[in-house]
């Protein structure tokens, strides 16, 4: 429910209710599909859930696998994602042309 300032009224666990002005969240991270599993790959507890564990590289444990954004790691961050997902794929197509 809303509040006379136009911030937000919250109900605790406990029964009481705090207003609050900015809500930050910290979800759990879980895996959108079981591909990674499935192969194989081997997972990581971070502090927000398991990620696929990857290499400097975004190599997995299984080879010619690569994983990148939240499913790697447990900061999720747009920025992040984009340019680990950017890294995975130059760091694919290099293992494909010279490997």
């Amino acid at each position: 429910e809303k509040d006379s300032s136009g911030g937000l009224i919250v109900s605790l666990e406990d029964g009481r209710k705090a207003g609050i002005k900015a809500l930050f969240t910290a979800p759990r991270n879980t895996m959108a599909s079981p591909l990674a599993e499935q192969l194989g790959c081997t997972f990581t507890e971070g502090f927000l859930g398991p990620v696929i564990t990857v290499d400097d590289r975004q190599q997995t444990t299984v080879p010619g696998v690569y994983a990148a954004g939240d499913a790697a790691r447990s900061m999720h961050n747009i920025a992040f994602a984009v340019s680990s997902g950017a890294f995975a794929g130059v760091c694919a197509h290099q293992s494909l042309v010279f490997d």
